[in-house]
Formats: structure tokens, sequence, C-alpha cells
């Protein structure tokens, strides 16, 4: 009974060491410096059509086309973002340096 009751210990340590160190992901939305002047600008806790989001504005537009840089972009389950865009813009791309 011994063994049992000391193996039981070390199972209920190790998972309470790994409760403790477990690393959750943090909600993360970094533009990057790519696009110069023209660099995304992310404005968070926005109230957008009755609910909260991030804005992520800026970029580059060429013609058409709207381009965003990050080095992350990370987002939590229902966690919103909405990409503002000039008049004119039909195609919003974006580059990632690192999705998680």
């Amino acid at each position: 009974m011994n063994k049992i009751q000391n193996w039981l210990q070390i199972l209920l340590a190790s998972s309470i060491f790994l409760v403790w160190t477990h690393k959750s992901a943090i909600a993360q939305i970094t533009p990057d410096n790519t696009l110069g002047v023209e660099a995304s600008r992310l404005t968070p806790n926005v109230l957008i059509n009755g609910a909260n989001a991030d804005r992520i504005d800026g970029g580059a537009q060429r013609g058409i086309n709207l381009f965003h840089s990050f080095s992350q972009f990370n987002i939590n389950d229902g966690q919103r973002v909405y990409f503002g865009n000039p008049s004119g813009v039909e195609n919003i791309l974006t580059l990632f340096e690192k999705i998680f």
C-alpha cells in the first residue's frame, strides 16, 4: 500500500507542477515596421457593431489592395479583430512573421 500512496503523491505533485507552469497563449497582435510610414496601427477594445473588438487601421494601399504586416498575430477564441479599410479597397492582404 505504501508504494501505491507514494506513486499517487508523485503523480499529484507532478500534475500540480504542470498546471502551475503551463503557459497559456496570450492574445497579441503586433504590427511590424516592414511597411515604414504605412505601418498598421492597432487600437484595442473598440466597440464595433455592438461588440468589443481590436481595430486595425493603416497599412499600405496599392490600388484596390491594402497590405498589412505583423510580427505576431495571435487571437483568442471569441476575440474579434476588425480591419478598417479606406474607400476603394477590395482586398486586404497580410504578412505574418509568427502565427499562433
